[in-house]
């Protein structure tokens, strides 16, 4: 089975991911993502105006193929 590694990027910065987690394939890496994603919202959106979380999923040789992402973005009208 292939594993799979996360990159966490949120309000603290950028946290890449050192354990190897096994996923039948990329897809249900991606379902986990954002799993991942949703408990890092748990504990605070996004800040600033174009704040950002974002889980990058990466294959064994460590080469990103996917991302899941939550943008919080604010606008004012007049």
């Amino acid at each position: 089975m292939p594993h799979f590694y996360f990159n966490l990027v949120d309000h603290e910065g950028f946290s890449g991911g050192e354990e190897a987690y096994a996923f039948p394939d990329v897809a249900t890496a991606l379902v986990e993502a954002e799993i991942v994603l949703a408990e890092m919202a748990l504990d605070g959106l996004p800040q600033g105006p174009l704040g950002r979380l974002e889980v990058e999923v990466l294959d064994e040789a460590r080469v990103c193929v996917g991302k899941v992402s939550l943008e919080l973005r604010r606008q004012i009208f007049p």
